[in-house]
């Protein structure tokens, strides 16, 4: 039955969100370190670890938002450590959905959304951009859908709709597992706006007069160490996107509006030519 939790103990622990990457940890104390900084995708600290509770992360990162497009409003913290990625939520007809969680929620934050209508389904495309989502599901207490492949990286959280490779957790939300830079890697697909939450499986630098307007576009296991993708996981990418009608690409960080479908094949078509790599690519580059 969908809320039902036979063991709640861990979800009682107080919060811990690491300085370094972001990633939250429910502890009885300071954690003794960060599993996801010490995952082959991300660098240790250089000088130790250091570990903030929710209140401590409230004071140091101010938390921000913006409607984007109507009924899409994206959550982010500015100054801030770490990764830093932001949260969407999207308001349908049928309830709000969130996608990826920004490093913390303000209390203002929090009441926004609550002025939205709540938060009535919650996910990301993958840890790195988990965030916050401990504190939208112990204020909200929504549905929460995640990969079962990613399972691993979830246990601060409450999984309660584990998928494997496709959800509508929502009428015209779309959960795709694409898989490669985590195992479940997974995007979010508004049928309605055609845009496509693609989490990390792409890469923007944008323009700096235009914060919507992408200049390049990249594909990568490991961005922080320019490791590329496999062919199999670009095949696989490709499969995927193929089969979603998107003209905007959004990623927990940057909004890509003029990049759609066709600059996505292009690059991952690109990329399954020759040797596999995660250098930028120029948007007017690609053979469209």
């Amino acid at each position: 039955m969908p809320g039902y939790l036979p063991f709640a103990g861990a979800l009682q622990l107080p919060g811990f969100t690491c300085d370094n990457c972001g990633f939250w940890q429910r502890h009885f104390e300071v954690p003794p370190y960060c599993p996801m900084c010490l995952d082959a995708r991300h660098v240790v600290p250089q000088k130790g670890w250091r570990f903030l509770t929710e209140r401590q992360a409230q004071a140091e990162f101010p938390c921000h938002w913006q409607e984007l497009e109507p009924g899409v409003w994206r959550f982010w913290n500015d100054p801030v450590s770490g990764i830093g990625p932001s949260a969407y939520l999207v308001q349908t007809d049928a309830g709000n959905m969130g996608f990826e969680g920004c490093p913390v929620f303000s209390e203002a934050a929090l009441e926004q959304i609550a002025r939205l209508g709540g938060m009535h389904v919650l996910s990301a495309s993958h840890p790195h951009s988990y965030g916050a989502l401990v504190q939208l599901q112990d204020r909200f207490d929504p549905e929460l859908c995640l990969p079962a492949a990613d399972f691993t990286w979830s246990a601060a959280l409450q999984v309660s709709w584990p998928y494997d490779d496709f959800l509508e957790p929502l009428p015209g939300l779309e959960l795709h597992r694409t898989a490669g830079h985590f195992d479940g890697h997974a995007v979010l697909f508004d049928r309605g706006r055609k845009i496509c939450f693609c989490g990390d499986a792409f890469k923007f630098e944008l323009d700096p007069a235009d914060f919507r307007r992408a200049l390049t576009i990249s594909a990568h296991k490991a961005f922080v160490r320019g490791v590329p993708l496999t062919p199999n996981e670009l095949r696989r990418y490709r499969d995927v996107f193929e089969r979603l009608d998107f003209t905007q690409t959004w990623t927990p960080f940057e909004p890509a509006a003029n990049c759609g479908r066709p600059e996505v094949l292009a690059l991952l078509d690109s990329l399954l030519e020759g040797r596999s790599h995660a250098a930028p690519v120029p948007l007017e580059n690609l053979k469209i």
